[in-house]
């Protein structure tokens, strides 16, 4: 365990058990970001899933937005792209079903790289995976397959009722293909309608419980704590696994996340450090009202930050601002407050 991540635990035990008892000024997930090695290629892919370009956004940014990020400048940057030497070079765009159905960030960062591939297997601490909501779980698979995309297994259903598979994304990155009901629509590359909740493996349930709790995610259903054979080999394992988790929705925006702690097998490997470019999901962005009071409520309760918050997303022009600071374990977790920043 990381030194980081290891003070970082230390500060949040003492103050963690009246967290539930703090309320920030979040109102809706704005993005989860999902790093790529070749931009054009993703961006190939995740439109054969119906995904479509929502908005682009500058490839270079000031010294203090790649600081923002966890990028030490200066780096081999030349500023030769604008608009200063020493900060990053990177092609992204917001992608997804629709702005009100969730949103992928992708990028391809070139400076700088790092080249190392995703999670190997889902029960890494961190953002380990997301889910896709279909209305036709078996059209898809097949459409997909086809098409070349790998997946882990055929689909298979859950000890709960819910049908599901896993695929990868050209880099290696997880997703996991949901049914649920809706219409068919003969228009679209696949059925998938929204992009569901982002999974996020910890080491201490009741913890981060507690702590995404401050950013007002409300304890749900609990998942199931062991599943089948066939359920854990369709997830990667060999033989059945055990967990302790739940779906948390969030209060405003309806937003959700699946908290996970894996019991068995457990894999304590840190999540991705900063800055954020690891290939993978690496980084998941909040809106919120107040971004300074909320960084002051979290920085009582002994949160680490990337940064100080960031003018975002033009320099002296800026009409936002951003911050990125750390869950329990150390999964990188992003506060915006820009005017129309919103969606889920």
């Amino acid at each position: 365990m990381s030194k980081l991540i290891f003070a970082c635990m230390i500060l949040l035990g003492p103050s963690l058990a009246d967290a539930d008892e703090i309320s920030l000024s979040v109102l809706s997930r704005v993005h989860f970001n999902t790093n790529v090695s070749d931009f054009e290629a993703a961006r190939a892919f995740y439109g054969q899933l119906g995904f479509e370009t929502l908005s682009g956004f500058p490839d270079t940014n000031t010294l203090e937005m790649a600081q923002a990020i966890g990028i030490q400048t200066p780096t081999s940057y030349d500023g030769s792209q604008g608009p200063e030497a020493g900060g990053y070079l990177l092609h992204g765009e917001l992608v997804g079903p629709g702005f009100n159905k969730g949103v992928i960030d992708l990028i391809e960062f070139t400076i700088p790289r790092n080249d190392d591939p995703p999670y190997a297997s889902l029960n890494h601490l961190g953002m380990a995976r997301a889910v896709f909501h279909t209305t036709d779980l078996d059209g898809d698979y097949a459409t997909l397959q086809a098409q070349g995309v790998v997946f882990l297994s055929a689909p298979v259903t859950r000890a709960n009722g819910e049908r599901f598979v896993i695929l990868k994304d050209l880099d290696g990155t997880f997703y996991e293909l949901r049914e649920e009901a809706g219409d068919f629509d003969a228009d679209t590359p696949t059925q998938i309608k929204r992009i569901g909740a982002v999974s996020i493996n910890v080491s201490d349930f009741e913890r981060s419980a507690a702590w995404y709790a401050m950013l007002g995610f409300e304890r749900g259903e609990a998942l199931p704590a062991t599943d089948s054979l066939e359920v854990a080999q369709a997830m990667g394992f060999d033989a059945p696994f055990t967990i302790r988790g739940a779906v948390f929705t969030h209060r405003v925006d309806g937003s959700q996340l699946e908290l996970v702690q894996w019991l068995s097998p457990f894999n304590d490997a840190p999540p991705y450090p900063v800055p954020v470019n690891h290939f993978g999901i690496h980084r998941l962005a909040f809106s919120t009202s107040d971004i300074e009071g909320d960084v002051a409520l979290l920085k009582a309760e002994g949160v680490e930050f990337v940064s100080d918050v960031t003018p975002c997303c033009s320099g002296e022009d800026s009409w936002g601002s951003i911050v990125a600071f750390y869950d329990p374990d150390g999964t990188v977790v992003e506060l915006v407050e820009q005017p129309f920043m919103t969606f889920m």
